[in-house]
């Protein structure tokens, strides 16, 4: 009886030094080293005005869908898209793409790219949706990277 109450003891002992010293194991990694943080500057892109792109953006007559055009492409080797809007109940929706200008092309053009969403033929619209932000990123042949925007009311 004696020995099994020094063994019921040395095992309580164990543990609980087992507890603690696995607290303090995992407290000590938690706890950020001595090291700078890295500071990261945002790179800052040059703007080109719409204008200066050719740049329209129009919407289908029924209105639940978009595209844009860019008629001046001198220079340009591709472009980036980001189309966003808030449908209706104020929730954010949009879509993105990427056109590569072709050399024997005079103008981008896209297809109408839809306000909702679309599977197999068959599109459910977004509503509520008055107004479209088209936001581009254009590379040029020299490797620059410029950016344009544009909104639409619909």
């Amino acid at each position: 009886m004696k020995n099994k109450n020094i063994f019921v003891g040395i095992s309580v002992l164990f543990l609980i030094i087992l507890v603690v010293g696995g607290y303090y194991v995992l407290s000590a990694q938690k706890k950020p080293a001595n090291i700078e943080p890295e500071v990261t500057q945002q790179e800052v892109i040059p703007t080109i005005m719409p204008d200066e792109l050719g740049l329209s953006l129009m919407a289908r007559n029924d209105k639940k869908a978009i595209k844009f055009e860019i008629t001046n492409i001198s220079g340009i080797a591709s472009v980036d898209y980001e189309i966003n809007y808030l449908a209706k109940g104020s929730i954010p929706r949009g879509a993105i793409g990427h056109v590569e200008v072709k050399s024997d092309q005079n103008k981008i053009s896209t297809n109408y790219i839809e306000l909702g969403s679309c599977s197999s033929g068959k599109c459910k619209y977004d509503e509520g949706v008055t107004s479209v932000k088209l936001l581009l990123k254009i590379t040029k042949s020299d490797g620059k990277v410029f950016q344009a925007e544009k909104s639409l009311e619909l």
